[in-house]
């Protein structure tokens, strides 16, 4: 029997299973005993399992050393920012301390913490921004990290499964979700819950539609934007393949290439400025394996290399559903 959910019962889902599993799996954030989380996010979480969740001051730096080290002494953290920007603050414990203990350890050690936090902004849906400290994605800063791993899912389901597999990994992880669509994307599921679901973190790419004649990956937000862009250009006649990579490290790059050798032509569609981006990790992985795979020059549709505004400017500097379907038209000619 299906049911409704949304990207807060996932989460909350995902860590209320893994703590059922795991004694040792402990959460820790801002709010947590008022809000369960700034913005709500463990509402199943709080009630059964309050004892092995650390409401927390707002010391970003602080907590995540605590969290690594208490990952280090053998429990599983899960560490609540609220929003990728705060994360900044912690960046100390989430670059130079979580990914680094496996070498410097010869591989004795490992920091098993899963990093969650809220990306990007509402501006990209239309609504009123929440500003340049509340609203940039910052994956492309994560990704280059060696001994991280990256995870970026868009739909309901896919956070579910892949947070699971993310906190049951013995490797440190930033797990990325979209603020934007935190409480207004729906999804209509058949698995009961705090089901038994998981996804495995490797060869996570997922074809969400098929087509013959151009390839778009899209990341995280930009995904429903392509869905209506790809309706549009059905009508005039062009098959789009559009493809959700889920997860950035380890990327699936064999299911993206096997897409473009068959339609020979690529765009990528991020919600990240477009300088420095994780579609430069997708591109370069195509062409190191067959160059000849790509018929076309390359689109690249990403935020323009601005701070981000506040209230509906926001919105002005991400691509578009006609930044999409103008694109698709010029690569077909």
């Amino acid at each position: 029997m299906s049911r409704t959910f949304n990207i807060g019962m996932a989460i909350s889902e995902a860590v209320e299973k893994e703590m059922d599993r795991d004694d040792k799996v402990i959460l820790m954030g801002e709010d947590m005993t008022s809000l369960a989380g700034a913005l709500g996010t463990f509402q199943s979480v709080m009630p059964k399992y309050a004892d092995r969740c650390l409401d927390l001051p707002i010391s970003e730096t602080g907590f995540t050393h605590f969290a690594n080290g208490a990952a280090l002494a053998g429990l599983r953290t899960i560490v609540d920012y609220n929003i990728s920007d705060f994360a900044l603050l912690a960046s100390d414990g989430i670059i130079n301390g979580a990914p680094k203990a496996r070498f410097c350890s010869i591989g004795n050690a490992s920091v098993p913490t899963t990093f969650l936090m809220a990306n990007g902004g509402v501006g990209t849906y239309g609504e009123c921004g929440l500003g340049v400290n509340h609203s940039q994605c910052i994956e492309s800063l994560y990704f280059n990290i060696p001994g991280l791993k990256v995870v970026m899912p868009h739909y309901p389901s896919d956070v579910y499964g892949l947070l699971r597999s993310a906190i049951s990994d013995n490797d440190p992880v930033v797990f990325l979700y979209h603020i934007g669509s935190l409480g207004g994307l729906r999804e209509e599921v058949d698995f009961e819950p705090c089901a038994d679901y998981t996804i495995p973190l490797t060869n996570a790419a997922k074809v969400v539609k098929e087509g013959s004649d151009i390839t778009i990956v899209a990341i995280q937000s930009m995904i429903p934007v392509v869905e209506k862009a790809i309706a549009q250009l059905e009508e005039k006649g062009i098959s789009v393949e559009m493809i959700d990579p889920r997860v950035l490290v380890p990327f699936d790059a064999e299911t993206v290439y096997q897409s473009v050798k068959k339609t020979g032509k690529l765009m990528i569609v991020h919600e990240a400025p477009t300088r420095g981006s994780f579609a430069g990790e997708i591109v370069k992985s195509i062409m190191e394996k067959d160059a000849d795979a790509i018929k076309k020059p390359i689109k690249d549709l990403g935020a323009l290399n601005t701070p981000i505004g506040s209230g509906f400017y926001e919105g002005m500097i991400m691509p578009h559903v006609e930044d999409v379907v103008a694109a698709a038209e010029e690569m077909m000619k």
